[in-house]
């Protein structure tokens, strides 16, 4: 029998989806529950940026019942990336209000002093949460309001931060534990190493390298101290959600979405 972390390995290389020119994908489903349930498959998707998808990739994901895409960049944040596949629908919903040099350097500074880059990463989150509810809301509610049987995308570019908080989110609200949320979480390592590896490459010298290597790894802490955030602070997640926006209403088709019957 293998260990906890061995078993929690193997159970996200069995969600893994291979879409070609993505490297960050992964089915939300087959995740158990606190209840005894099982998360469904193939209703959600978290990725990392789709538009880099090949037309074989675009295949895949269509063939996987992908009919709505979330997108969570800003505008323009990849200038001249080709449009989605003309049989997904689109939905943009931004969780960041755009580049911010100032932010960038001292999220950069931060990452270069830290002994324990989890609460470097938590405290950039929970910021996004408690800053942008009504984006983080309009994100869910995207996915509530899919319709009925077409699997959704949840992305952002790297498929870890933005992606890691809307799929921290669903996944709660659908009675995933904690500790299954954030390996889930730290399970885009693999794939964010291989996205990130010319990007790696090019970096200018040993400090720029040390930042890029750092951003992009997920620790498991940080959605832990996250989801304690939310519980502790927020109401849990339908107490957030509601705060953000989101009807009973979908909050129900949200459930219906996510978990077997």
């Amino acid at each position: 029998m293998g260990t906890v972390g061995e078993d929690v390995h193997a159970d996200a290389l069995r969600r893994s989806l291979a879409w070609d020119g993505c490297f960050n994908v992964r089915d939300l489903g087959g995740l158990e529950t606190a209840s005894g349930g099982r998360t469904r498959r193939g209703m959600v998707i978290r990725a990392d940026n789709v538009r880099r998808l090949t037309a074989s990739g675009w295949q895949a994901a269509l063939d996987h019942g992908i009919r709505r895409v979330v997108d969570l960049r800003f505008e323009n944040e990849v200038p001249g990336e080709p449009d989605a596949h003309g049989e997904v629908e689109v939905i943009v919903v931004p969780l960041r209000r755009g580049h911010d040099p100032e932010a960038a350097r001292e999220f950069e500074q931060a990452l270069l002093d830290a002994d324990d880059l989890a609460p470097v990463f938590s405290a950039g989150y929970i910021r996004i949460l408690d800053d942008l509810p009504d984006r983080v809301g309009g994100a869910v509610a995207a996915v509530a309001d899919a319709p009925a049987g077409g699997g959704v995308v949840v992305h952002c570019f790297a498929g870890k931060d933005r992606t890691g908080i809307v799929s921290a989110l669903l996944l709660s609200l659908a009675g995933v534990p904690d500790e299954l949320i954030a390996a889930d979480y730290a399970a885009s390592d693999p794939g964010v190493e291989l996205l990130s590896a010319p990007w790696f490459e090019s970096a200018r010298d040993e400090r720029e390298l040390t930042i890029r290597r750092r951003v992009s790894i997920s620790p498991r802490q940080t959605m832990l101290d996250v989801l304690a955030w939310v519980n502790e602070s927020a109401g849990g997640p339908d107490g957030y959600l509601r705060a953000a926006g989101l009807t009973e209403a979908q909050l129900d088709a949200l459930r219906t979405r996510l978990v077997e019957a």
